[in-house]
């Protein structure tokens, strides 16, 4: 999952924490994060998915940022600070959550005492 948060501007200290590819970022409220800052455009840029990876790409005639440094379609990494218009984003990955194992560690034990039960049971069949 993706994970910006707003560094400064009007909604500093706000996270967004997007689960679907690919996230756009503009001042549109059709956006999924929505920015209402000077210099942000309806539809500023995209984060998606990529053969070399997540790619942030910027609409064509939008400026922006990555890191102090210009950038219109860069592969991005953990920590990485966007700036769009007068708005500081730092890119990040969420955290993973991990199910628990409880639930198929019972089935499985489940279907193997059923498994015996019935082999016992073709047993005692057999020896009729």
């Amino acid at each position: 999952m993706v994970q910006l948060q707003i560094l400064s501007g009007r909604q500093a200290g706000a996270k967004f924490d997007c689960s679907r590819l690919p996230v756009s970022v503009g001042r549109s409220e059709q956006s999924d994060v929505v920015l209402d800052e000077p210099g942000v455009w309806p539809c500023h840029c995209k984060i998606q998915w990529q053969p070399e990876g997540l790619v942030f790409e910027v609409e064509p005639d939008a400026l922006a940022s990555l890191n102090g440094a210009p950038a219109k379609r860069t592969v991005l990494r953990n920590g990485d600070l966007i700036t769009l218009g007068s708005v500081t984003l730092r890119f990040s990955l969420s955290p993973v959550r991990q199910s628990s194992a409880a639930a198929r560690s019972w089935l499985t034990w489940l279907a193997l005492g059923a498994l015996c039960l019935g082999q016992v049971a073709v047993i005692y069949w057999l020896n009729q």
